[in-house]
């Protein structure tokens, strides 16, 4: 029995891959009225047959989203390069005035008490040892590299060291009510982490369609929780866990607010 005429080969056979994937048997022959192909089907599958192309039909009519790849930028040598630069210097300084140290690292006590509020950003700088600074830059340049080309050179480390000032600031707040110190790059480089996870969680649920779509951001969240465990967590009891936590989290709500920004701003 006819189910529906068409004007060319390919509507027909589309029609009939849908009536194949219920089950049912249908076949495909020239119109015998006129130009085009028709399907035929058996006439006691008519009903659910038709329910199912109207359902197929609806479903075509609307509209493609249209999916916009998110731009890429520069990897962002140059600042970079000026990050690399001044770490090495400041390194440099630390080494002919010793008393530097003590002046500009993260301090619970000092920041809190006595109003010295640049030593978050100050102890990003500041590094205890040589191959405490190399593992730092070569973190650092490396999530440096992927949050610039996410978000921009120039924005991607000014996001980088917010998330490093603000993740200290955080850190030294859990210990106000105690003597605590600390420095390095390392808070900076979570925060890094933290951008690239907070912008895949953006991305990952910008789209509000399909199930499961209040739990989309879990992935990508997930997947920058065990990064941070693997390289944040070590057994050198110097390492300031606390310090590549706070930074992670202030990374992540950067990162979560940079894409957001990005698309009200009408960027991709």
């Amino acid at each position: 029995m006819l189910i529906g005429g068409y004007d060319g080969l390919a509507q027909a056979f589309e029609r009939a891959l849908v009536i194949l994937a219920m089950g049912l048997a249908c076949q495909i022959e020239k119109n015998p009225l006129g130009d085009g192909y028709v399907v035929l089907a058996d006439p006691g599958n008519i009903a659910p047959i038709r329910h199912e192309l109207a359902a197929y039909e609806q479903e075509q009519a609307l509209p493609v989203p249209v999916v916009v790849a998110p731009r890429e930028f520069d990897a962002g040598a140059l600042p970079t390069a000026l990050w690399v630069l001044s770490l090495c210097v400041v390194f440099w300084w630390q080494r002919e005035h010793p008393g530097l140290t003590g002046m500009a690292l993260s301090s619970s006590q000092a920041i809190f008490t006595q109003g010295e509020w640049w030593r978050p950003f100050t102890a990003l700088f500041l590094h205890a040892d040589r191959l405490h600074l190399l593992s730092n830059l070569a973190s650092g340049a490396f999530f440096g590299t992927w949050v610039c080309r996410s978000v921009g050179p120039w924005l991607g480390w000014a996001l980088i060291l917010a998330a490093g000032t603000l993740g200290n600031a955080l850190n030294a707040a859990s210990h106000f009510d105690e003597p605590f110190a600390s420095l390095g790059a390392s808070t900076a480089v979570f925060g890094g982490l933290g951008i690239l996870t907070g912008l895949a969680v953006f991305h990952a649920t910008r789209d509000h369609a399909g199930p499961n779509k209040n739990f989309r951001y879990l992935v990508p969240l997930g997947g920058g929780l065990v990064l941070l465990s693997w390289l944040g967590v070590g057994s050198d009891p110097r390492t300031d866990v606390a310090g590549h936590v706070c930074g992670f989290a202030a990374g992540t709500a950067l990162g979560v607010v940079a894409g957001w920004w990005r698309r009200t701003a009408g960027q991709p």
